[in-house]
């Protein structure tokens, strides 16, 4: 997919807040735009989850508000795989930011569902900040988990709205996941049918008009629930007229579900690929980024001893890295 794009121009206009626009000089194959609230030099903080999108070289950036709850509610996922590609993506971050290093993973050791390939979105989130990071794909380019590596480590280091975390901050940090379902172009011959197949809250949608292209994914509605609004804004995200919605046989539009999970809290800490030991408060670990090792009974963890690799442990653990 990053292959499809040429290197974009960002600029700058003025909206309500921010607005980032991507300008291809290559004629455009999808565009987003990215919409991000500003107060006093942070992203706004608001309660209901929120994400707006723009790609840049075949990855999307969201902006991204609090939420976590399933959007698509038929989760094909386990609590244990959710679990995992949560600590997944904490060991990740943990390994990357100490050392460079990725999680080696077993892929024979995974259930075929964290195989498959799917497009997804990591989110990171500050305590007492709001967004501090956030980058995914649309379309699925790689096996869920080897995303969710991916995904993690851009998200901390390659969204260009923010300076890369440290290593440090992920004592503030907390995870959300977001695995999309595949886009599905839907027929309508009215506007009036168009806004009748669309499901708030449950539809991602991609609008494509002979302006450009823009998605919301489905967390949106939340702060857009008015179905002709919501078009609109998606209208308006990429310079088209607000109504060039209602022009049944210029535009196009597919639609896509989101199953989103997070952390229960934040700050939890762990160990990267070279594991760490308990400092002189103790640790305490509740999960591991190695499948193999099951679900994790809280175990508690003595000054001074081994804690093996990519272990995950409470927020309050001492842990010294290795």
């Amino acid at each position: 997919m990053a292959s499809g794009f040429v290197t974009p121009v960002v600029q700058k206009t003025a909206a309500s807040g921010v607005a980032n626009h991507i300008a291809f000089s290559h004629p455009p194959i999808v565009l987003y735009f990215l919409k991000t609230y500003i107060s006093a030099g942070r992203i706004s903080r608001v309660k209901k989850t929120a994400c707006i999108l723009t790609i840049i070289t075949g990855l999307v950036l969201a902006s991204c508000t609090k939420g976590g709850e399933p959007v698509h509610n038929d989760s094909p996922y386990t609590a244990r795989q959710q679990a995992y590609l949560l600590n997944l993506a904490r060991a990740t971050l943990i390994s990357y930011l100490k050392n460079k290093s990725k999680p080696e993973v077993d892929v024979s050791a995974l259930p075929d569902e964290l195989k498959v390939k799917r497009g997804c979105f990591v989110t990171l989130t500050k305590r007492g900040y709001g967004l501090r990071g956030c980058i995914g794909y649309i379309l699925p380019v790689e096996p869920l988990y080897e995303g969710i590596i991916n995904r993690a480590i851009a998200a901390a280091t390659q969204d260009p709205r923010f300076p890369r975390v440290s290593l440090k901050e992920l004592d503030d940090i907390q995870i959300e996941i977001s695995i999309l379902t595949l886009p599905e172009e839907i027929t309508f011959s009215s506007p009036e049918e168009l806004l009748d197949k669309l499901e708030p809250g449950r539809d991602g949608v991609v609008l494509k008009t002979p302006y450009g292209s823009s998605t919301y994914l489905p967390q949106v509605w939340e702060q857009l629930p008015d179905k002709e609004l919501f078009l609109s804004s998606l209208c308006a995200k990429h310079g088209a007229p607000q109504n060039t919605w209602k022009q049944s046989g210029t535009i196009s539009v597919s639609t896509y579900q989101a199953i989103v999970f997070h952390e229960p809290e934040f700050g939890r800490k762990g160990t990267g690929t070279l594991g760490g030991i308990a400092g002189p408060h103790g640790a305490a670990i509740i999960g591991s980024a190695n499948w193999q090792k099951g679900e994790i009974t809280e175990k508690t963890v003595q000054p001074g001893e081994e804690i093996e690799p990519l272990t995950i442990c409470t927020p309050n653990s001492d842990i010294a890295l290795k």
